[in-house]
């Protein structure tokens, strides 16, 4: 008869490899699907885990990638996305690494996951942002885990293509790759009460030190507004993988897992890297308050829009706020307040300089660092820039901002324009009276650069340096779609032997014909329903807000008029599905605009194809007058 302490022995060892996971059925499939408790969702939470072979037999730790499914998918199911899940298990096997399957479903009544989409879709205060992390802190207690960021990637199919850019950008401290396959290009995120169109085209600046690739097919019905976000990534500069694929709205073709692998392969490529965090970076928020890279942003934000901190480093960062991307007006909130990371010397005091857009004015401080090394500022939200420095410290100039011809923020096509520069030095002012030789350049060659080399000698006290003018001609036709269409101009600013990179970005004012047939919406329902309020007359009073229309067309506007204030206006133009919004404005005429004031301004309006979407853009010049009766 066998011993009972033998006996209890083998089972001990039976059991322990069930013991080491949470309790599913057990059965032989390549995957386990698990739930564990959210306390964001307050009720637990569902998620698939593939393991690979040899997990249960070794001490060792893996990466991890994370799958985000699609439009009524699960972590178990996307019907759209055809996966062969338990083929999925050798590619796993393969690449040595575990994979997580996220369940985004919000609410298990409907399918639309991830809380956004159109205004109506945005329904509930759960926000996936928060879930991620918390998701991911989970898997890191639970598995053998490698934790830190360079071992870390997401992959998402359509709406969670849009969730793998989105969530990459959000946390780029805590993820190395993304792929983004047949993704969404841009949704409302946020709360019911408060939500803001994040346009990946205009983002990419959050994935500067993201490896990131994008899956696209010629015949899929999203395949045109992913040509616009792969022209916004070459556009911010930033380089992104991608390929194109026939098979249309879905991962792989039935029985394959070719074009999964590809994304995979990617990633773990990616894990083989090391990612130094970076030396400065750049980050566009639309939540109030956030963290990245060490950094925190408090603010009273209530409203859609964004926070942007710019060229952060040691020497200091700007700080923005835009109620749309990319030029939006700023935000009328109260100031910004940043604790910078724990990288100064603990409890000294530092030389702080800030310049802030609204008084036009720079203030000289002092700050002392706390225990743990961090500077705790406050900057004006409609434009800041500030700099943190010792006495002995050498200059370190940064754009501030430039005008054009004097006056405007517009290049205009067809002629030559002056653009006048203003640097900062946001550092200190040893060697501040050296020589500075400013560089301007633009991988547009429609842009011709007449006279790209400005010199100037400094004040070492002033911290703002004025330029000369450069010289600049610019042919550039309009977009065609709604890929950006401003400029990139990249700004090297050299003295003694320190070299300062930056870039401005310039709007261009299109030579383009007026719009005939234009009809004013100042209460008037046009089309559908009005967006203006006013007397309803269809002439532009002092006080009214006005949406202007090229026949049934409503338009977006540029305008620079100082009587004019612009206000954001959107719509779903109907396609196959919901995705591509169209941005169009509302003016506000100042009550006190003199009586047969003429306004004239650059225009678009866009129409789009039902399948495949295609938004298309028609751009023209709108002229109208104010009157007082």
């Amino acid at each position: 008869m066998m011993n009972y302490r033998i006996l209890i022995q083998l089972l001990i060892v039976w059991l322990l490899p069930l013991l080491a996971f949470p309790q599913d059925d057990l059965s032989q499939k390549p995957y386990r699907d698990l739930t564990h408790e959210s306390r964001v969702f307050g009720h637990p939470k569902s998620y698939r885990l593939y393991l690979p072979q040899g997990y249960e037999n070794s001490a060792k730790r893996y990466p991890v990638v994370y799958f985000f499914h699609g439009w009524g998918g699960r972590h178990s199911m996307d019907d759209n996305a055809k996966l062969e899940y338990a083929m999925l298990k050798r590619l796993v096997d393969k690449y040595d690494l575990i994979m997580v399957m996220w369940d985004g479903n919000i609410d298990g009544k409907e399918p639309r996951p991830y809380n956004v989409g159109n205004h109506e879709d945005v329904k509930f205060s759960v926000q996936m942002k928060d879930y991620f992390p918390e998701l991911v802190s989970y898997i890191d207690q639970t598995y053998r885990t490698l934790t830190d960021r360079n071992h870390r990637g997401i992959i998402g199919f359509s709406m969670g293509g849009f969730m793998s850019l989105f969530l990459s950008g959000k946390y780029p401290d805590q993820v190395c790759a993304g792929v983004s396959i047949m993704g969404s290009p841009e949704f409302f995120v946020g709360s019911p009460e408060n939500h803001t169109l994040y346009p990946v085209r205009y983002t990419f600046k959050n994935l500067q030190d993201v490896d990131f690739r994008i899956h696209t097919s010629d015949t899929d019905i999203l395949y045109n507004l992913n040509e616009e976000v792969k022209y916004g990534a070459a556009w911010e500069g930033k380089p992104v993988e991608s390929e194109t694929f026939p098979g249309g709205h879905r991962v792989d073709n039935a029985g394959e897992t070719i074009i999964f692998e590809k994304a995979l392969k990617f990633v773990a490529d990616s894990f083989k890297k090391v990612h130094q965090a970076p030396e400065r970076w750049s980050h566009y928020d639309l939540y109030p308050s956030f963290r990245l890279w060490g950094y925190s942003v408090e603010s009273n934000k209530q409203q859609p829009g964004f926070i942007f901190l710019k060229n952060v480093d040691k020497t200091g960062f700007g700080g923005y706020t835009r109620q749309w991307l990319p030029d939006g007006p700023p935000l009328a909130i109260a100031p910004l307040k940043v604790t910078t990371a724990p990288i100064y010397a603990p409890n000294k005091t530092y030389q702080v300089v800030t310049y802030s857009a609204t008084t036009g004015k720079i203030v000289f401080s002092e700050k002392t660092s706390n225990s743990t090394g961090q500077v705790a500022v406050e900057l004006d939200a409609k434009g800041s820039e500030v700099g943190i420095f010792n006495k002995t410290d050498a200059p370190n100039w940064v754009c501030l901002d430039y005008k054009i011809n004097g006056k405007s923020r517009f290049l205009t096509a067809g002629s030559t324009n002056k653009l006048a520069l203003r640097l900062f030095n946001r550092g200190g002012e040893k060697m501040g009276a050296q020589p500075v030789r400013v560089v301007i350049r633009s991988a547009d060659g429609a842009v011709v650069l007449q006279d790209s080399v400005v010199q100037a000698k400094p004040v070492a006290s002033e911290h703002i340096l004025s330029l000369s003018p450069f010289l600049i001609a610019c042919s550039k036709k309009p977009p065609l779609h709604s890929e950006p269409s401003s400029i990139k101009l990249k700004v090297a600013i050299y003295t003694g032997n320190q070299v300062f990179t930056d870039e401005i970005s310039v709007p261009v004012r299109y030579d383009v014909p007026v719009f005939s047939e234009l009809k004013v919406d100042d209460g008037l329902v046009i089309r559908d329903k009005s967006k203006g309020t006013g007397n309803a007359n269809g002439v532009v009073n002092p006080g009214e807000k006005i949406m202007l229309y090229a026949g049934k067309n409503r338009l977006r506007l540029y305008p620079e008029d100082p009587w004019v204030r612009e206000e954001w206006a959107d719509e779903m133009i109907p396609a196959r599905w919901p995705d591509g919004f169209t941005q169009q404005s509302v003016i506000q005429i100042s009550p006190d605009c003199p009586d047969g004031h003429e306004i004239e301004c650059l225009a678009s309006y866009e129409t789009k194809t039902f399948n495949p979407i295609e938004r298309k853009v028609t751009w023209g010049k709108v002229k109208f007058t104010v009157r007082r009766k």
